[in-house]
């Protein structure tokens, strides 16, 4: 059987990296025995569906399978239309959408099946039965599908994979990896790669849909392995770690370091982690194992606006770890969300000055969106029962790239939607003030460096100094702004 797995396009944006997600569920069918294929519509979100289902047509599938985020779906109705009228094949859904609104999914006439919640378990039985032509799909634990009748048939949540090592690697050969805009500092190609799935915090911006607040985690013989396996087929050692959490089990991550150090792998390595689930000790030792950079969520620099995220952190927790995670040679970058609940003009301010004060590489400012399936939608929800799902979702994207206007969707703060916006911006430009200040400071050090910095302001000054720079002046200044973080990775 050919089978082909689709990602839909998200907006205007590019997808920085392939969806691990069909990743897997293509390796499982492929262990099956199905000859796959995967179709990125997300890679040039500018080029019509009308054009990006025509390789799917060509593939002569017998059954396409999406994944959906709620911001993604308008796109996937409009998918699934063009190819159900030219291919007539069942079409099966998955993702966060189709957990979090099945009934309202499945009620789309081009979607046949779809699976709630993790997807490998129940996909695999699907696989079986469909291939053997066997319809009591009413057997397969987390499929739902509609009978004969057009009736629903609820299959309730997929059960959760109790060893997450039983599962194959995913299939990145299907993949166009040289298409995706993911790098590392030093201009090199990165990999993702998942050693967990879940976590048991409840933020109320965050989706627990799939998983729940259940972790998972992999064994360290099973994701040295995986690298390996991308090291010696891909040529590359820099690797993107995307758990929500990789180092919310101390113990856990250590075994892991341990094993990364001791196989000697020299690879380079980011990831995502919590402000209160590092150390000192346990920095330097990510460090030796190739940790190069972690990324943060910090979310709000005022303690009230940040209390009611329920994300169970304190400033002084964050000064303290971006600190330690600088001492320890690792970049720290930091996640900001502009437009909580609480917010106002005051509090968005301390957020701004608060992640102009920290030292970090880099920071991203979002805007609070309250998605289905979240806290957040559940509050907003409750104070305005007439909300429903529609196409204005596909506006529903908080992720700035700074190259487009962002706009907020559902403002849940007390800013109008236009001052949000300005704001976002006031933000980025007010942290790449500090943070080129503190280069400077860097460079030339805290004196000089302070004058270097305030005549740098000067308009006519700055004119001079680009020239300077032209000509190989400032030579220090210009390693700290453009080689330092590639040389840090390195």
């Amino acid at each position: 059987m050919r089978i082909a797995f689709i990602g839909p396009k998200w907006n205007q944006l590019v997808n920085s990296y392939p969806s691990l997600g069909l990743g897997y569920l293509a390796a499982v069918a492929e262990q099956e025995g199905h000859e796959c294929a995967i179709f990125d519509f997300g890679l040039r979100p500018h080029v019509p569906v009308e054009e990006e289902v025509k390789a799917v047509i060509d593939f002569k599938p017998d059954l396409i399978a999406f994944t959906s985020m709620t911001t993604s779906y308008y796109s996937v109705e409009k998918a699934a239309r063009l190819l159900k009228e030219a291919l007539g094949v069942p079409i099966i859904i998955g993702g966060p959408h189709a957990t979090t609104l099945p009934d309202l999914t499945l009620q789309n006439p081009n979607i046949d099946y779809l699976v709630y919640g993790e997807g490998e378990i129940t996909w695999r039985e699907f696989l079986r039965a469909f291939s053997a032509g066997d319809t009591r799909f009413g057997k397969i634990q987390g499929l739902w599908f509609k009978d004969e009748d057009g009736n629903i048939v609820e299959g309730g949540k997929s059960p959760l994979v109790p060893n997450l090592d039983m599962l194959p690697f995913p299939a990145r050969h299907l993949f166009d990896l040289e298409a995706y805009p993911l790098f590392a500092p030093n201009g090199e190609r990165m990999i993702t790669i998942l050693s967990s799935r879940g976590c048991p915090y409840n933020c109320s911006f965050c989706f627990k849909g799939i998983v729940g607040r259940t972790y998972r985690q992999r064994s360290p013989e099973n994701i040295v392995a995986e690298i390996e396996e991308v090291m010696e087929k891909y040529g590359t050692r820099n690797f993107y770690f995307i758990d929500d959490l990789f180092t919310i089990d101390v113990r856990r991550l250590g075994k892991i370091l341990d094993y990364m150090i001791e196989r000697n792998l020299d690879i380079r390595f980011r990831c995502l982690a919590r402000v209160d689930r590092v150390t000192p000790e346990l920095l330097a030792k990510m460090y030796r194992a190739g940790c190069r950079q972690i990324h943060y969520g910090i979310e709000s620099g005022n303690p009230e606006v940040l209390r009611r995220t329920a994300k169970h952190i304190n400033l002084d927790q964050v000064k303290q770890a971006v600190k330690w995670t600088e001492e320890a040679g690792i970049a720290a970058k930091g996640y900001f969300i502009l437009g909580l609940p609480g917010d106002n003009d005051q509090t968005i301010m301390e957020t701004i000055e608060f992640a102009a004060s920290l030292p970090l590489t880099e920071a991203m400012f979002s805007i609070a969106t309250p998605f289905p399936g979240t806290k957040l939608w559940e509050e907003l929800v409750a104070r305005r029962p007439e909300l429903r799902y529609n196409a204005d979702f596909t506006r529903a994207y908080y992720y700035n790239s700074y190259t487009s206007e962002i706009a907020p969707f559902m403002n849940v703060s007390d800013v109008p939607d236009e001052k949000l916006s300005e704001y976002v911006r006031l933000a980025r430009r007010r942290f790449l003030e500090a943070k080129a200040r503190r280069m400077y400071h860097k460079a030339f050090g805290p004196t000089l460096g302070e004058v270097f910095w305030k005549v740098s302001r000067n308009d006519t000054i700055r004119a001079v100094g680009r020239g300077l720079m032209h000509l190989g002046l400032f030579k220090r200044f210009r390693y700290y702004k453009t080689r330092g973080e590639a040389e840090q990775w390195s």
